[in-house]
């Protein structure tokens, strides 16, 4: 008798055993699926988020020496600034050059994503994102020393000389708006220097680094035989232009503006100043 009741006992002890047991592993076979679950969705979701977000952003300009160009090192300062820029944002950069109206057109449309080295204005802010600003350029009137002017006293006091304007620049509000001078219309800044020293236009408006650069190239040109006029247009600063049909376009404009603060802040910016001569 006591033997079955020890039977007994021992087969009820041995079945609740098994019973917790079994719902113990139970509950830790969901827990552990649950945490390769999580850890795998995870995993998937910052994959898939860094193949979406930090993908090799496509810039678009044009030759414009000596800040860019194609044809010097690194692309020029203002190129080898915004890509140093964009890895310190995370994001690997590349560069193509094409005239400044299609380069334009392309971040508009969104086959490229951003516009480099580009002025502000009210009309392209509603196309664009914007960056903060990246560099600062001179702009201002250039004319022969021939022609026998070195100031103006207003804009109207040059509405009787032929002005020659980059196609589709903005300079000032001012000057874009004076309606009353004599504007004539230029494909680049290489034919702006032509044109005056060929005297088609009495006056460029332009860069002034950019006009003397291309100046200089000039076999029948030196750079004496040209005067600013004072005075200047502007000191305008130049910006990155992102398209706003692309995805993402905010955030990239974020991630490039601290990528920017933060090689100004550890001299990384100086640095390709003074490499390029800046």
């Amino acid at each position: 008798m006591t033997g079955s009741i020890l039977e007994l006992v021992r087969s009820s002890v041995s079945t609740s055993y098994l019973q917790a047991m079994k719902c113990r592993l139970r509950r830790l076979f969901m827990n552990f699926s649950k945490k390769i679950f999580l850890v795998i969705y995870f995993s998937l979701f910052v994959a898939i988020s860094q193949n979406a977000w930090s993908h090799k952003v496509r810039m678009v300009t044009t030759d414009w020496a000596p800040y860019y160009a194609s044809t010097l090192e690194s692309g020029g300062v203002v190129a080898e600034l915004v890509q140093a820029a964009f890895l310190r944002g995370g994001h690997e950069s590349s560069l193509s050059w094409y005239s400044w109206i299609r380069a334009m057109r392309m971040a508009k449309v969104g086959s490229a994503d951003a516009v480099m080295g580009a002025y502000y204005s009210e009309e392209r802010a509603g196309i664009y994102n914007y960056s903060d600003p990246i560099f600062s350029v001179d702009v201002g009137l250039i004319a022969l020393k021939s022609l026998g002017i070195d100031k103006y006293g207003g804009l109207r006091s040059l509405d009787s000389y032929i002005i020659g304007v980059m196609r589709g620049w903005v300079y000032t509000e001012e000057f874009d708006t004076a309606d009353f001078l004599k504007k004539q219309i230029v494909v680049n800044q290489v034919f702006a220097v032509r044109m005056l020293f060929s005297k088609q236009v009495d006056i460029v408006a332009a860069s002034i680094s950019v006009f003397k650069h291309e100046a200089n190239l000039l076999s029948n040109s030196k750079g004496q035989d040209i005067v600013v006029l004072n005075p200047l247009l502007d000191s305008k600063p130049l910006y990155l232009m992102f398209s706003k049909n692309i995805p993402n376009s905010l955030e990239l404009v974020k991630s490039f503006n601290a990528g920017m603060a933060s090689i100004r802040a550890d001299g990384t910016f100086q640095k390709i100043r003074d490499k390029h001569g800046f």
